[in-house]
C-alpha cells in the first residue's frame, strides 16, 4: 500500500506522494494515468512526488493526468510546500527546492503560499495574432512551461475546451502550448480560464498560466500595479512583482489522506 495526500490549489487538484526513498516507479505512465482518472481512480489533474535533494529542502517531480512528466506546475509547487511542511513537521516557513525547470523558493504567510517563479523566458517568441480570431491581443511566454495568452472581451463566452485544444496542438508549437483566455474585471483584477496541456481540458486554475497572463499585462502595459488579482474558476490567485522578481500566491488545501494498492 502507498500513502498519499489529496490536495487542491484553487481547484487544481493533485495526488501528493512522499518518494524520498525512491521506491515509486515514476515512469509507470499507465499506473499514474489510471489513478488520475475521475470515477475510476482517485481523480486528479496530476501526481506530485516529493523527492530528496542534496543541496536544497526537496525536489519536486510532476506528472500530468495523462501520466507524462511535466517540468513544472505552479499550483503544484504551492501544494508540495504545504505537504513538505506537514510531512517533515518542520517549523520553517521558507523553502528552496528544484523542479524539472530549475530552482524555486516558496514561503508560507498565514494561509497564503507564495512561490518565486524563477524561470521565465521566451517572451513573445511566437506571433499569435492569427491563432484566435476573437482575441483583442495575444502573447506567448514560458513560465516553466509554455503558455499562450489571449485577451478577449469576455472569457466566460469562450469555448475553452475547443479553442484551447486547437491552440494546444497547433503545429507551430513543437511541444504544444497551454492556452489562457483573460478579460479585465476592474483595475488590477482579471478573469482567467486555462486549457492545460497534459490534462487536455480546462482546469479550475493554472498557476503558471496566471503568471504568463501577468507577464503579458505588465510587458504590454495593460497593468501598472505590482500585484494583480486573477479570478479563476477555482477562486482567487495573486501574481506580484517585487524588485524584478515575480511571485505566485494563493491558498492550498489538504483535502484528505489515504492509501492505494500498489
Amino acid at each position: 500500500m502507498t500513502k498519499f495526500s489529496k490536495y487542491s490549489s484553487n481547484g487544481n487538484d493533485f495526488i501528493l506522494i512522499d518518494n524520498r526513498d525512491g521506491k515509486q516507479d515514476v515512469g509507470n505512465t499507465q499506473k499514474w494515468q489510471q489513478l488520475c482518472q475521475r470515477c475510476f481512480g482517485i481523480g486528479a489533474d496530476g501526481v506530485v512526488f516529493l523527492e530528496s535533494s542534496d543541496k536544497y529542502d526537496f525536489h519536486m517531480r510532476y506528472l500530468n493526468a495523462d501520466g507524462n512528466e511535466e517540468s513544472m506546475c505552479g499550483n503544484a509547487t504551492r501544494a508540495i510546500t504545504d505537504f513538505y511542511r506537514r510531512t517533515t513537521q518542520t517549523k520553517n516557513t521558507d523553502f528552496k527546492f528544484t523542479t524539472g525547470s530549475g530552482l524555486y523558493s516558496s514561503g508560507i504567510e498565514g494561509d497564503v503560499i507564495w512561490v518565486h517563479m524563477a524561470v521565465i523566458k521566451d517572451a513573445d517568441l511566437y506571433d499569435l495574432s492569427n491563432k484566435y480570431e476573437d482575441a483583442q491581443d495575444s502573447y506567448y511566454i514560458n513560465t516553466g512551461v509554455e503558455h499562450s495568452v489571449f485577451m478577449v472581451y469576455d472569457a466566460q463566452e469562450v469555448d475553452v475546451d475547443s479553442v484551447g485544444r486547437r491552440i494546444r496542438f497547433d503545429e507551430d508549437f513543437p511541444r504544444g502550448s497551454n492556452a489562457n483566455f483573460i478579460n479585465q474585471i476592474d483595475e488590477g483584477e482579471w478573469r482567467i480560464r486555462t486549457y492545460e496541456r497534459g490534462v487536455e481540458a480546462e482546469t479550475f486554475a493554472c498557476g503558471t498560466g496566471n503568471v504568463a497572463a501577468a507577464c503579458m499585462l505588465w510587458d504590454k502595459e495593460y497593468e501598472h500595479r505590482d500585484e494583480i488579482e486573477f479570478l479563476t474558476n477555482g477562486g482567487i490567485l495573486f501574481v506580484k512583482r517585487v524588485d524584478g522578481f515575480i511571485y505566485l500566491g494563493g491558498q492550498t488545501k489538504l483535502v484528505y489522506t489515504g492509501e492505494f494498492n500498489d
